[in-house]
């Protein structure tokens, strides 16, 4: 018999399916040369962005039990991350270089993003790679799953087959989830008024943990300068991922070889 070759484009959707993703598709970094100096940051030569979409239980997240909304929440992050680093790891194996980059955090913390942006904007590019629409709230709002959905993906040199937008327009713009909104950050159109969403959904985030510091140690301007600055947001980061490495050069740089002969 003639063994059956997948291509590698499938090959990648295949992984990320089997591995937490419920959506996936690749888009052409050319169509979002906005991001083109972030990609470059991240993996010079990067030419695709497989695009993981895992999806939230919505019986989790119309819970009015905060700590159920948590707990999925943190679950649909951990199976979107895993789907992508499984992807990028793949991709590395067959020799192209590949990195999986986050939904959430870690991100970049000093000015000028002071942790506000992450490297892709995974909305722009889950769109572009045909997986849903934009929503009148800003999000990505797809088929089978709405808005309810978080996002992830890697950056790759891979020649993958690129997916194309959607024709159609998903979001039936019906506005309830502008009606929704408890601190009316919706307007419509895609518009946040990201302040007053942050001050809501992020009230026990970084922001409240700035605010403690500056109670405690609010004195002078050393201490203002060291609560607004880009160290305690770092250190806010490192307790959040439980990962506070800063230096990886001894492992980058010890390479596999092969096995000495011993002359």
């Amino acid at each position: 018999m003639v063994p059956i070759v997948i291509p590698l484009t499938e090959q990648v959707k295949r992984t990320a399916l089997a591995n937490g993703a419920d959506l996936v598709g690749i888009v052409d970094a050319g169509l979002i040369p906005e991001q083109t100096e972030s990609l470059h940051r991240l993996l010079a030569g990067a030419t695709r962005i497989v695009v993981v979409v895992t999806r939230h239980s919505l019986s989790a997240l119309d819970s009015h039990n905060n700590q159920a909304r948590q707990f999925d929440t943190i679950h649909t992050y951990q199976e979107c991350e895993r789907a992508a680093h499984k992807v990028a790891r793949q991709i590395e194996d067959l020799g192209r270089a590949a990195i999986a980059v986050p939904a959430f955090i870690p991100i970049d913390m000093k000015a000028p993003k002071n942790g506000m942006r992450g490297e892709i904007n995974w909305r722009d590019a889950a769109v572009q790679a045909g997986l849903g629409s934009w929503g009148e709230n800003g999000l990505l709002v797809t088929r089978d799953f709405g808005s309810a959905v978080r996002i992830c993906g890697v950056a790759t040199d891979a020649p993958l087959e690129a997916d194309r937008p959607l024709f159609e327009d998903v979001c039936d713009h019906c506005l309830d989830c502008v009606k929704s909104c408890p601190p009316q950050a919706l307007s419509g159109g895609g518009k946040i008024d990201k302040k007053k969403c942050g001050d809501h959904i992020f009230r026990y985030g970084f922001r409240t943990f700035q605010g403690f510091m500056s109670d405690l140690f609010d004195r002078d301007a050393r201490a203002r300068t060291t609560i607004d600055g880009f160290q305690l947001r770092e250190i806010w980061q490192n307790f959040m991922t439980g990962n506070y490495y800063y230096c990886f050069r001894c492992q980058t740089r010890c390479h596999r070889s092969e096995p000495s002969t011993g002359e």
